[in-house]
């Protein structure tokens, strides 16, 4: 039990963590990166999905340091990079989840 309330806690400091690092974003950055999280924990949510989203944020944060754009990171369509993301990684999406319990229904 105290194993767990310690991984709490760790969770809820690195999520603070991470949510101050977006705020430090400029602007340009800062929206894109709120709305490919909303848009990501429609399809998954958990830890998969958070490495997924810390990992944008650090393409941003390069991006940044490097005096690029958003569109030089996403491209011309911030949806297609989204799905690919999620194409790239579908054991962490819902619909996978689903798909592997219906699966099993018949086992």
């Amino acid at each position: 039990m105290m194993n767990r309330f310690k991984s709490m806690r760790e969770s809820k400091k690195e999520y603070k963590e991470y949510r101050q690092r977006v705020e430090q974003l400029p602007t340009e950055f800062k929206g894109p990166m709120k709305a490919l999280e909303h848009y990501l924990y429609n399809y998954a949510k958990g830890d998969g999905i958070m490495k997924i989203i810390y990992s944008i944020l650090d393409m941003f944060e390069l991006a940044v340091q490097n005096n690029q754009t958003v569109h030089d990171v996403v491209g011309d369509d911030i949806a297609d990079f989204a799905d690919n993301l999620l194409r790239e990684y579908p054991e962490e999406t819902w619909v996978n989840s689903q798909r592997e319990k219906l699966r099993k229904s018949i086992k």
